[in-house]
């Protein structure tokens, strides 16, 4: 034994390292140098089993088939399914244990769980029909739940307890007001107290009251920043309903805008209605002006012959006129025995009845 604790910490680990990760945890019991070694193998095993898991599982996946339908007639759909389950695990294991691990607390400690993963692992990679998921895995679920429950039970009370004490252990160095002189508190199981050789109570007084006067400006200070603060928390607030009431005239003013597009649409809708009509009866006014500017020829020769009755009833009334006129005259006329006027008279008598048969002038004698 004398002659493994003299050898370097290498050889010791690389010596270790050929037992299986239960027996490593055992030996931890034997000193604190395997304490020490085993702890680091106990954490290497842990990381090592997570990357060996990550690349079996990406393997495997990565010869799968896309469709999940298709996935659960594929022979290795077993082997997803105990993978997957064998992850789960790991990440309850490493929930209970990382946090600690990385402390420096304590190392992952059930090392069988680790041998049994990687039994588990190593199970899949060379069979291609492993056992059910239930039957394989019925094992490694028993181990961890027993080692996950020890530890919040058993270790992790001692593990709290020993973090508050670490935490309220060390008080500190206060330096005096002399340089030189140094007062150091440590509170462990002895509760000893170091003090200096020249020690003068009224410089630790003076040492105490600038403590509690900075303690004081300290208060002070956080008071006016809690002030400030409920300041910036009463500005949100009113930013908060300034902003709820801005959105609000948005909205309004989003459904406004939105009832006059609707308005505008309509009125644009009438506005073509009246240009087409406008353009219609501009159409046909100029169809009625062309039509009015070309001559129609049988418009023309009923015009004529209107015009020509019109014209023969006027000549026909003015020749009746004439002719009842003459007459007048020549029945008014007196008789004269002068051979001349009996000619002129003879003359028109028979102009008269040439003119017209119906019309016979009344010969006069003296």
């Amino acid at each position: 034994m004398l002659l493994l604790i003299n050898l370097p910490d290498v050889v010791l680990e690389t010596i270790l390292s050929n037992l299986s990760y239960d027996e490593i945890a055992k030996n931890r019991i034997v000193c604190k140098q395997f304490n020490r070694t085993c702890q680091k193998l106990l954490n290497r095993g842990f990381n090592l089993m997570e990357k060996y898991h990550a690349q079996c599982l990406r393997a495997v996946k990565s010869r799968l088939p896309r469709r999940e339908s298709e996935r659960r007639c594929h022979p290795l759909a077993r082997h997803c399914d105990i993978l997957t389950a064998i992850e789960t695990r790991i990440s309850m294991l490493s929930m209970t244990f990382i946090k600690y691990v990385g402390l420096n607390l304590c190392c992952f400690i059930p090392g069988k769980v680790i041998d049994e993963i990687f039994r588990v692992l190593r199970l899949i990679h060379d069979s291609k029909t492993p056992p059910r998921t239930h039957e394989i895995l019925q094992e490694l679920r028993d181990i961890s739940s027993m080692a996950m429950e020890h530890f919040d039970e058993k270790i992790l009370p001692d593990l709290k307890h020993s973090i508050c004490t670490s935490a309220v252990s060390n008080v500190g160095s206060y330096e005096l007001p002399s340089g030189s002189q140094m007062i150091t508190l440590y509170t462990n199981t002895s509760n000893t107290t170091t003090l200096p050789l020249s020690f003068n109570t009224e410089k630790l007084n003076q040492t105490f009251k600038k403590i509690y006067s900075r303690t004081k400006k300290n208060k002070l200070s956080v008071l006016t920043v809690k002030g400030q603060i409920s300041k910036l928390k009463l500005r949100m607030k009113r930013h908060g309903f300034r902003m709820r009431l801005q959105s609000l005239k948005l909205q309004a003013q989003a459904e406004k805008i939105h009832e006059q597009d609707a308005q505008i649409a309509d009125m644009r809708r009438h506005l073509e209605e009246w240009e087409q009509k406008i353009g219609d009866l501009t159409a046909e006014l100029s169809r009625a002006r062309e039509e009015t500017q070309k001559p129609d020829p049988t418009l023309d020769g009923r015009k004529r012959k209107h015009i020509d009755i019109i014209s023969q009833r006027d000549t026909e009334i003015q020749t009746k006129e004439l002719q009842a006129k003459k007459r007048k005259l020549i029945v008014e006329r007196k008789s004269s025995s002068d051979a001349k006027e009996i000619k002129f008279k003879q003359f028109l008598s028979n102009l008269l009845g040439a003119g017209s048969s119906d019309d016979v002038i009344p010969s006069t004698s003296n």
